[in-house]
C-alpha cells in the first residue's frame, strides 16, 4: 500500500510593504575650491622650484664687453623658463637674492652679483626686463611685474647682464653663482 502524502500549501496574501525595500533619497553636493597660484609652467612645485639657469655662454678668458642671458631650462623643460599663474593674478612681485658672491669682482666690471671660479669673479646684474632697465636689488627686495596675459604662461622676468670693462685675462674654467628667486602673488 502506497501512502500518499499530500502537503497543502496555503498562500496568504501579505501586504506589499513586507516585500518592498525601504528607500532614502536626497542630494549630495560636490565642491572644489581653487585658490590663486603660480607655478613654473609644466611643474607643480611651489617650494624648491627649479627656475633654470642664466647661461651666459662661452667666451675667451680675455673678453671685454656686455653679455646677456635670460632664465632658461627650468623645471618646465628647455627654452625660456615659463611661469603660469591663475587668471586672477594680474601682477607678481619677484625678488632675486644677491647670490653667493654679492659685491665681488668690481675690479673687472660692474654688477652687484658675481659668478665665481675659486677666488676669480665676474660681476653681473639681474633685471626684471629684457631691456635691462629695472635691476633686482641684491638684498632680494621684490620688484613688481605685470603679468602680460593673465591665465597664460609667460617668460620668467629674470634677465642677466655682464659688463666686463677690464682687459685683464681671467682664470679659465666655468664660473657659477646660485640665486634664490621668490615670486609673490
Amino acid at each position: 500500500m502506497k501512502h500518499v502524502v499530500w502537503i497543502a500549501l496555503s498562500l496568504v496574501a501579505l501586504p506589499a510593504s513586507v516585500f518592498a525595500q525601504n528607500t532614502l533619497d536626497g542630494t549630495l553636493g560636490a565642491t572644489l575650491e581653487l585658490t590663486s597660484s603660480c607655478v613654473i609652467s609644466g611643474d607643480s612645485a611651489t617650494t624648491g622650484a627649479n627656475f633654470g639657469t642664466l647661461d651666459f655662454g662661452e667666451r675667451p678668458a680675455t673678453f671685454i664687453g656686455v653679455i646677456t642671458a635670460q632664465a632658461t631650462g627650468g623645471a618646465g623643460g628647455p627654452g625660456a623658463t615659463q611661469i603660469l599663474c591663475s587668471p586672477d593674478v594680474t601682477s607678481i612681485s619677484v625678488g632675486v637674492s644677491g647670490g653667493d658672491n654679492a659685491g665681488e669682482g668690481s675690479t673687472v666690471g660692474s654688477g652687484a652679483r658675481a659668478i665665481a671660479l675659486g677666488s676669480s669673479y665676474i660681476p653681473y646684474d639681474v633685471f626684471s626686463d629684457a631691456g635691462h632697465s629695472i635691476v633686482y636689488p641684491p638684498d632680494g627686495a621684490p620688484v613688481s611685474v605685470t603679468v602680460p596675459a593673465p591665465g597664460a604662461a609667460f617668460t620668467l622676468p629674470v634677465y642677466g647682464r655682464i659688463n666686463k670693462t677690464s682687459a685683464v685675462a681671467l682664470t679659465v674654467g666655468t664660473y657659477s653663482d646660485t640665486l634664490t628667486v621668490t615670486i609673490e602673488f
